[in-house]
């Protein structure tokens, strides 16, 4: 079973809960455990499993005085950055590396942070040496290859390939060690085998993420996701701040489509509220079980979810999908 976070017991916190909504009750569990920062919502792509399109949030990218300004405020709480990427593409954000650069510099990145995603489009030399210097590991995003690969992503596949096979190439002759991703997400259309092949002879290794259907729509989702970060759990659960480029904070990475005001599940900004005041909305608001909540598994199954490791039932009881009933269009089925 993964390690519970803040040393809470599977008994303590979830004897006679039915779902998430409680979890928060005791005023003495420590806020927040870890920090995510969405340096970009931009993104270049248009990928079919992805809501990034219908966003209605203000677009930007965050300046690097704001991001040095948010990172000192995370260091003085004593905490840690654990993800500086989220639903854009990180490397439309061209001050990245010198936000990397600072945060490794007062020490404020976690030990195992997870290092960059990207759907390669972009990845040119010159990126190259920054990302060997500041990351940890690089997931590349391919979920088919050639002309299925295009109309999924609405990206040039010989681009994409070729920037792949050419970073994958300098990786080996400077510094072979540094752990390459393919992710090839479980969305209608994947094929794993085939861009398994595209990458025969390759050192990396190949991770899967989940399928989520919200209302209908397909976006990358969330049990699964264990099987490429092994601790990972709901982020409003373990006490995760995300922060976005222009300081917003909310406590769901699916929040995605929003409004020009913000995320459903926004409850501050950090550049201009008090981690009192953060710490008193963020609590108050988790609880309300809202929409991102209700369309996810782990909020209606936890109990039974964390006491199998953090995994899914091998054999998952007839009835684990319900909940799905209210956002599927008539004639769907329920999907895992």
């Amino acid at each position: 079973m993964g390690k519970i976070p803040n040393k809470w017991s599977l008994k303590n916190e979830y004897a006679g809960l039915s779902n998430l909504s409680d979890v928060w009750d005791d005023q003495n569990r420590p806020w927040p455990s870890i920090v995510y920062i969405e340096t970009t919502n931009n993104c270049n792509a248009h990928c079919l499993s992805c809501l990034n399109d219908e966003c209605k949030r203000v677009r930007g990218i965050m300046s690097l005085e704001d991001f040095k300004t948010i990172a000192d405020k995370v260091k003085a709480k004593g905490l840690k950055i654990g993800a500086m990427f989220c639903f854009g593409e990180p490397l439309i954000d061209k001050t990245i590396f010198k936000k990397y650069k600072y945060a490794k510099e007062i020490e404020v990145l976690s030990s195992g942070h997870v290092g960059l995603n990207t759907n390669v489009s972009l990845l040119t030399s010159d990126f190259w040496d920054e990302i060997l210097n500041f990351t940890p590991n690089i997931i590349l995003s391919f979920f088919n290859t050639e002309k299925e690969y295009e109309r999924l992503t609405g990206l040039d596949w010989k681009t994409s390939y070729k920037n792949a096979i050419d970073f994958i190439k300098y990786r080996n002759s400077v510094n072979p060690n540094y752990p390459i991703f393919i992710s090839v997400n479980k969305v209608k259309g994947h094929n794993l085998e085939n861009v398994k092949k595209a990458f025969e002879g390759f050192n990396v290794k190949f991770v899967q993420d989940a399928e989520l259907r919200w209302a209908g729509v397909v976006i990358t989702g969330v049990i699964d996701r264990m099987i490429m970060y092994p601790g990972w759990r709901c982020d409003g659960y373990k006490g995760a701040l995300q922060i976005k480029w222009n300081g917003d904070t909310e406590f769901c990475a699916y929040d995605i489509v929003g409004t020009k005001e913000g995320g459903e599940t926004k409850f501050g900004n950090i550049l201009t509220d008090s981690w009192e005041k953060l710490d008193s909305n963020f609590r108050k608001e988790w609880k309300k079980g809202n929409s991102c909540c209700l369309r996810c598994d782990y909020w209606h199954k936890c109990k039974i979810i964390i006491a199998n490791g953090y995994k899914k039932p091998n054999k998952l009881p007839d009835n684990w999908y319900e909940w799905q009933e209210d956002f599927l269009k008539k004639g769907e089925k329920f999907i895992d």
